[in-house]
């Protein structure tokens, strides 16, 4: 079966460590300082196979309020949540910020242990309870049940199995197919080992002998081994508390808060969009630009509240920015929690609604609205919709494909089926554009195509090259022409889009213009005049050179060379003279070219030039001969 990650909560001396050796003969207590004392500081683990046959990886907390960012660490990522109070003293404050973290983080599945009940009265045992209730009432473990125990004399315990047992086969399974992601929690040498790392896989599975990303410290490495619950195993999938041996990689190269991850995309980024809430009974405001602590996964980082306009006041949310300090890893969907700055305590937390966020000043309408359709409450969006929101944000650059399962939370497979049932989005390549902005792009290429025909109805269209420039959308561009083409609805000429009935023919002054250039041209035979020598209202003209292509298209005008046009049919009755009076192969000089086609230098050299060129003649030294064919 597939294990789930089981977290204790509760306040300080209520039991937790305790409650955990009673249940897995495990004493998570592994610090030295940590059995002189006889308080938890760190995090502690251990495992437990439930009656019903659900692998546990339990992670248990401490419960002082000077170590909560260490407590934060362990919490998120969890299945179920096992909440322990002690019976002979009832809720404590960090009973209460225990379980508003947990409320933030989402966890929904958990049991409560009324622990201690060996040394409390009935009567006070039944008072407990109905405070109990009341605290939960409206938080993530109302109607959880209590279970009453004892660690000492084991009272109970059986009991606390079965209800385990029932909240394990409510939880909701990870998926295994997608992208693994496992947050560092702690880091230690083994000798003939080397380096280990371990912590909570949050998703996705992962082999010995792979090669993972670790972000934020931004290198790759090799997965030398692994182990799940201290025993040695080829693959750990999602769920597992796993240990994973990372080949050539110093000690001091990582820190708690660095995350193992596989897959494309993944990104370590200063700037997270998130849906913010204050907690009911936080005792003062969130502020614009107020400095705080942010908690995701098992990172704690420093950022200032941005894009807000006022006062978050308790129990309100609103859609904000964390600038963050130093860069984390986040995924679309998870959850954070923020603390203030100085003192330290738990004010609020929220949902990641942009991983990767760019740096807005301001939410346009349909950016609120995207981001409000990535928030899963009041019901979780459906894939389609989470996609096309994602691609929305994107903007009319579209976004790769590989980043939807981050910008998303799906898993890769649920991002094609949704990018492929979506209707309101593009495939193109390997990136995706939101269809309203395609529409967009091709109604503006129409417009542009359309007002290019109306001011320059000679040419066959708008330069692509143009077009793309002064629509600045390079990607989306060319999806919308490939698109428009494909519909029929815009036409390439050469170089040039066009609309598909569009024909240029010069019309009224334009068909007078080129007549008489067609008639200057053909009187002057091979003797072609210069452009510039040309009457000086054809070389005032905006579309003498539309209305010379026209002539050369139709066979009337040739170029010999970029400056240098002759009448066309001048030049086939010269080459039908030439082979008339020569015979093939016959070498010639200059001389002889100018006496038959009565030609000065200036004229005939041009011409010559233009015949080897076309393979009328050939070259032969200083002589030129004609080409049988």
């Amino acid at each position: 079966m597939r294990p789930l990650v089981l977290g204790t909560a509760g306040h300080i001396d209520h039991g937790k460590t305790a409650l955990v050796h009673a249940l897995t003969g495990t004493n998570t207590d592994r610090l030295p300082d940590e059995r002189r004392r006889g308080i938890t500081i760190d995090l502690g683990f251990a495992s437990l196979v439930l009656p019903g046959g659900t692998p546990l990886s339990i992670v248990d907390v401490p419960g002082h309020e000077a170590f909560i960012r260490n407590m934060l660490a362990g919490a998120t990522g969890l299945d179920l949540v096992m909440l322990v109070v002690a019976a002979d003293e009832g809720p404590m404050p960090q009973t209460r910020e225990h379980l508003a973290i947990l409320d933030l983080l989402g966890v929904r599945r958990g049991v409560v242990a009324l622990t201690r009940i060996d040394l409390v009265e009935p009567d006070w045992l039944e008072l407990v309870r109905e405070e109990l209730h009341e605290l939960l009432a409206g938080s993530c473990l109302a109607g959880a049940p209590i279970v009453d125990v004892s660690a000492r004399t084991r009272q109970g315990l059986d009991h606390l199995l079965d209800a385990l047992d029932s909240a394990a086969a409510d939880a909701t399974l990870r998926a295994a197919d997608d992208l693994f992601r496992m947050p560092i929690d702690r880091i230690f040498t083994v000798r003939g080992t080397g380096t280990v790392v371990t912590g909570t896989v949050w998703s996705g599975s992962l082999r010995r002998d792979a090669h993972v990303h670790v972000l934020p410290a931004g290198f790759e490495a090799r997965v030398r081994g692994l182990q799940q619950h201290g025993e040695a195993c080829d693959e750990v999938g999602p769920g597992a508390r796993a240990a994973v041996a990372l080949a050539g990689v110093d000690r001091d190269a990582l820190t708690r808060g660095d995350t193992l991850l596989t897959g494309w995309g993944w990104a370590a980024a200063g700037i997270l969009t998130v849906k913010l809430r204050v907690l009911n009974d936080a005792t003062a405001p969130i502020a614009p630009r107020q400095r705080v602590r942010v908690h995701a996964g098992t990172a704690e980082v420093l950022g200032r509240v941005a894009l807000l306009p006022v006062e978050l006041n308790p129990g309100e949310e609103a859609i904000v920015q964390l600038r963050l300090e130093q860069p984390i890893v986040t995924r679309a969907l998870d959850r954070i929690v923020v603390r203030s700055y100085s003192p330290a305590h738990t004010i609020g937390g929220g949902i990641v609604l942009e991983p990767m966020a760019p740096k807005r000043k301001r939410l346009p309408d349909e950016v609120r609205e995207a981001l409000t359709t990535l928030d899963p409450h009041p019901g979780p969006p459906g894939p389609a919709t989470l996609v096309s929101a994602a691609v929305t944000l994107a903007g009319p650059a579209g976004i790769d494909l590989s980043l939807l399962p981050l910008t998303t939370g799906l898993t890769p497979g649920e991002v094609d089926s949704a990018v492929d049932a979506s209707e309101d989005v593009v495939r193109f390549g390997a990136r995706a554009v939101a269809r309203p902005l395609l529409l967009a792009t091709q109604s503006a290429i129409l417009d542009l195509v359309k007002a290019f025909h109306a001011s320059e109805p000679l040419l066959d269209g708008v330069e692509r090259e143009s077009a793309r420039q002064v629509l600045r959308q390079p990607p989306l561009f060319d999806a919308a022409v490939t698109g428009l083409l494909g519909e029929g609805r815009l036409a390439v000429a050469g170089n040039a889009l066009a609309l598909p009935d569009h024909s240029p023919v010069p019309a009224g002054d334009a068909a007078a213009a080129m007549e008489r250039l067609a008639d200057l041209f053909a009187g002057a035979g091979l003797q072609p005049p210069d452009l510039s020598d040309l009457p000086e209202d054809l070389v005032r003209r905006r579309d003498l050179a539309v209305l010379i292509r026209f002539l050369e298209r139709d066979g009337t005008l040739l170029r010999m060379s970029p400056t240098r046009l002759i009448h066309a049919p001048a030049v086939s009755e010269a080459v039908i003279a030439l082979k008339a009076q020569l015979v093939a192969g016959q070498p010639l000089e200059v001389a002889d070219f100018k006496q038959i086609l009565n030609l000065t230098r200036k004229h005939l050299i041009p011409l010559l030039e233009h015949f080897d060129r076309t393979g009328v003649t050939q070259r032969r030294g200083e002589a030129r001969v004609l080409v049988a064919s």
